[in-house]
């Protein structure tokens, strides 16, 4: 054979083999595109180039659409290979509509807090709303204080010794819209715990809003740009505040009592299943999920995390009570 022949079959045989080790090695150069929807919270965790890499190293590349977490059971699915909302009752509710490919798997979790300013935080802790835990230093929330306060009409430049932030308007957090995101739902069992299941003051709690947000990206970004001109008081998810809040004067307190929310994904092929596994037990992709605030079982707590426990916490509702919260509150508020 002459030379160029074997320049020929040699070039061959070294592309063959790459193709080969970079199969066994989970580095495809056409890696599986799997199509999922997600949590708008957790859009900063799939945008990282690192997260990136380390799921191309498993041969996979994601296309993503962000939708708030109860909305997605009510949401044409078919074509997704998974759903991942930002909690186990979102994740049930989901499984009724389509049936899953595989059990649900939590990969994540991040407790229910609140962002705000110091300026904000001094005036609510002056109001007795708000004061640091004996145990840790972190700033809470006294939720069934902020009921109290609601009911009674207090607004801002109503305390005493306000010469920060003197709007009229109650005080109170900015939330999502309970039907269609989870954050808004926990947070609406969490009053209703505090209240004693009384529907009219947890209403108020959101009636007083007016018109709010689908997801829990949405008010959170408005906060970033605007903080208090958006408002002084935004719901969001633990993760997001550590992974991106965390400015000059910025303050995350945890409500007094919070819910810890397990998020949750949703397989509805075999793919999904895969990826939901490799998203639990990867320990790079655990790392970069605490690296983005979350709570993993394979790494420590977030700097500036709370340890959170006994009192602090409260356990999520099942779905079926869940639910009946949210078509009771939103009859109410339609």
């Amino acid at each position: 054979m002459k030379r160029t022949g074997w320049l020929i079959v040699l070039v061959v045989l070294l592309v063959v083999a790459g193709a080969s080790i970079g199969h066994l090695l989970g580095r495809d150069a056409d890696p599986r595109e799997l199509t999922g929807v997600i949590g708008s919270e957790k859009a900063g965790f799939f945008a990282d180039p690192e997260v990136k890499a380390a799921l191309a190293r498993h041969g996979l590349r994601l296309r993503l659409d962000p939708a708030g977490s109860r909305r997605m059971a009510g949401m044409p699915l078919d074509g997704y290979d998974f759903a991942f909302p930002g909690s186990a009752p979102a994740a049930v509710e989901i499984a009724r509509h389509r049936r899953p490919a595989a059990p649900a798997v939590t990969v994540f979790s991040s407790p229910l807090a609140v962002a705000s300013t110091s300026p904000i935080v001094d005036l609510l802790q002056s109001a007795g709303l708000a004061r640091r835990a004996a145990a840790g230093g972190h700033w809470t929330l006294d939720v069934k204080a902020l009921v109290e306060a609601n009911q009674r009409q207090l607004r801002w430049d109503q305390i005493p010794g306000n010469a920060t932030f003197q709007v009229k308007q109650a005080v109170l957090v900015a939330t999502t819209r309970p039907a269609d995101s989870n954050s808004a739902a926990l947070y609406a069992a969490i009053l209703n715990q505090v209240t004693g299941g009384n529907l009219n003051a947890v209403t108020k709690l959101f009636a007083d809003q007016g018109a709010v947000d689908t997801t829990t990206e949405e008010p959170f970004e408005s906060w970033l740009s605007r903080t208090t001109d958006f408002a002084p008081l935004v719901l969001v998810y633990e993760a997001q505040f550590l992974d991106r809040g965390k400015g000059d004067n910025h303050v995350l307190l945890y409500p007094q009592p919070t819910i810890v929310s397990e998020h949750t994904v949703v397989p509805f092929t075999a793919a999904g299943a895969e990826l939901a596994k490799l998203l639990q037990t990867d320990p790079q992709l655990q790392r970069l999920g605490a690296a983005h605030g979350f709570r993993t079982a394979g790494a420590p707590l977030a700097p500036g995390a709370a340890a959170l426990g006994g009192p602090d916490v409260i356990p999520s509702p099942d779905e079926p009570t869940l639910q009946a919260l949210l078509d009771a509150l939103e009859e109410r508020l339609a």
